[in-house]
């Protein structure tokens, strides 16, 4: 009777086994990238793909690690980054034809892509076209939550050309967009951050401070840990600016926290210089030079020219 327990324990603990090798990892993958573990994300993510003959699953995979790379960049000051776009070019060839879900996904992280790469010119020809074809792709088969994500990224675009009501006016038909498909917790903090900039690009940031409060809440409840260090430190420099600095400071020890946690030189430089600017405002002088120094050195390690010059200006005026 125990030899047959035993082997029964054995059974159930093979199917278990079983069950688990079976288990989606592409949930798993997103939940790294979101909390800021990188390496780990781009592992799994590799690995996954390997094994993977579905064309539709590698083409998701493909996108997961363009999203990977990029946001590497991002902390590395590298962006925009070839290998994203090496993935998204990848996807692109082991799509099926007519497949027209993969093609809306395609086009919208082409979409993502040259607006980082187009960013300098401040124009994004690219980028706006690969939007609107994700839009309406993603119309065609009625996708709400890919058709609220592609106008977002337009809504991006046209706020960084500075045509601020329209900007606004496409985040708004994003959430509703989004709301009618079930309203996405992370979606939510990207739609609350990006109005609360065109807000402050308005000119009044007292009423942007709700919007990125919001917005950190929004992603700290999703499980972005790592985009809640920006949205954090955005949030602290609105506050800073305002004078509310005992506000502000628990924010910016957050940022701070969050970025030595994930590796994140652009996050500790961004993070740094709002730091230098509170102490300097509290009158604390020896503190704010620390902050800049390690802002500037931070900046210059990874070749962050505008920040490096930005706390070398800081420094002048103390």
């Amino acid at each position: 009777m125990r030899y047959v327990k035993i082997l029964t324990i054995v059974a159930l603990l093979g199917t278990v086994s079983v069950l688990a090798s079976d288990k989606d990892p592409l949930p798993q993958i997103k939940s790294l990238r979101l909390e800021g573990r990188l390496e780990q994300a781009k592992s799994l993510a590799e690995e996954t793909l390997v094994a993977e003959q579905a064309p539709s699953r590698q083409v998701e995979l493909h996108l997961e690690l363009s999203r990977i790379h990029d946001r590497i960049g991002l902390h590395q000051n590298t962006r925009p980054v070839a290998e994203a776009l090496n993935h998204i070019e990848l996807a692109a060839g082991a799509a099926e034809a007519g497949h027209k879900r993969s093609r809306a996904q395609i086009e919208l992280a082409r979409a993502d892509y040259f607006y980082r790469a187009e960013m300098q010119a401040r124009d994004f020809p690219s980028a706006s076209q690969h939007a609107q074809s994700a839009i309406e792709s993603f119309g065609e088969i009625g996708d709400k939550h890919g058709e609220a994500d592609a106008v977002h990224r337009l809504g991006l675009i046209e706020m960084q050309r500075r045509n601020l009501d329209l900007a606004h006016e496409l985040f708004d038909r994003s959430l509703r967009l989004d709301r009618a498909a079930g309203e996405r917790t992370f979606f939510r903090g990207e739609y609350e951050r990006h109005v609360g900039f065109v807000v402050l690009l308005q000119g009044d940031t007292e009423s942007a401070i709700p919007f990125f409060e919001r917005s950190l809440a929004f992603r700290r409840e999703a499980g972005a840990i790592d985009a809640s260090l920006f949205a954090a430190r955005t949030l602290a420099s609105a506050l800073v600016d305002i004078g509310r600095l005992g506000d502000a400071k628990p924010h910016l020890l957050y940022a701070m926290m969050v970025a030595e946690k994930i590796s994140s030189p652009v996050g500790m430089a961004r993070t740094g210089l709002v730091l230098g600017r509170l102490h300097a405002r509290e009158g604390d002088s020896l503190a704010a030079r620390l902050a800049y120094e390690m802002t500037l050195s931070t900046a210059e390690s990874i070749g962050y020219a505008s920040m490096a010059e930005q706390a070398k200006q800081e420094l002048d005026a103390l």
